[in-house]
């Protein structure tokens, strides 16, 4: 609601704060409908679509339990040891991070449901000195691993890309999905593997195996069946995507080859238009970022960016 106020509040003092003195002599100039096209500028934004894009991907692992699936499995092969579980715990964001462009939802919904029921096998328990057993460490490791995978990718987190756009918007600086984790890639792959042992050097669990982990997540997997036609076709579809973001990029716009599979998605039955129109954070999200991230706003942000300086 703010940014669209502040956008809609702009527009009408558009004389003064947009153009200068020269486009408003122009006598074909037209200041109302300039300054409406400065208002909706930015839901034309490549960078807002691809963040809307990316809450879809999100939406087909929650709906179809694609990410918890492959949470549970990487617990049950590398869960026996305290250490091998914290990098099945960073491994497991580090899948579902390219797809899911909230840190909040990607270990709130996904990752926190999953570890949150390892510590009781470990007779380990919240605000307690029994944490220390296992709690302390898996929560250190999750909170720290969504802070890597955040950073590695450009669609793991929203203010990626509203700061991609701010720079774009501002310098006209275009900074593609592929450019930025090709720079981030060396450090990231560094932290990934060094985060879940360091963190086992620092802050160690008092329990280094329990053999009741991987039976545990053996029984959830068990309960969520067989691997499903749509959890199969939302793996297709993201491979797919991810391929066209890095290799494609100079032939088809990152945001379009995200909405080309979420109407793949859509055909298949993968989601359906319900779970599109029903999701608010991701609606919430589009508007909130189309408002100050268009173009358009290249004039304004400019003089703010020299009135700052």
């Amino acid at each position: 609601m703010i940014g669209i106020t502040g956008v809609v509040v702009i527009a009408l003092c558009s004389q003064w704060l947009l153009f200068n003195p020269a486009q408003l002599a122009d006598p074909k100039f037209k200041l109302a409908g300039a300054s409406f096209k400065w208002a909706v500028s930015g839901f034309g934004n490549s960078t807002v679509w691809l963040i809307f894009g990316a809450f879809m991907f999100a939406a087909g692992y929650d709906k179809t339990q694609f990410g918890r699936r492959l949470a549970l499995i990487l617990v049950k092969y590398l869960g026996r040891r305290s250490l091998t579980l914290g990098y099945a715990i960073t491994f497991a964001d580090l899948l579902l991070a390219p797809f899911t462009p909230s840190n909040t939802a990607r270990s709130g919904g996904t990752i926190y449901p999953i570890i949150a029921n390892l510590p009781p096998l470990y007779g380990s328990k919240p605000n307690d000195p029994s944490a220390r057993r296992i709690g302390s460490y898996l929560m250190w490791v999750a909170i720290t691993a969504a802070c890597i995978t955040s950073s590695m990718f450009l669609s793991a987190l929203a203010p990626n890309l509203l700061a991609l756009a701010l720079v774009k918007s501002i310098v006209g600086i275009n900074i593609s999905w592929g450019t930025w984790f090709i720079a981030f890639l060396p450090l990231g792959i560094l932290l990934i593997l060094a985060m879940p042992l360091l963190a086992y050097w620092f802050y160690p669990p008092e329990v280094k195996v329990n053999n009741e982990v991987p039976l545990w997540a053996a029984r959830e997997l068990e309960k969520l069946g067989k691997l499903s036609r749509n959890e199969i076709l939302l793996l297709v579809f993201v491979c797919f995507a991810l391929a066209m973001w890095i290799f494609a990029a100079e032939w088809i716009e990152p945001a379009l080859a995200a909405l080309l599979v979420i109407v793949l998605m859509l055909w298949t039955g993968v989601l359906s238009w319900s779970d599109i129109t029903n999701n608010k954070a991701a609606w919430n999200t589009f508007v909130w970022f189309a408002t100050p991230g268009g173009a358009g706003r290249r004039p304004l942000l400019y003089r703010l960016y020299r009135l700052a300086g």
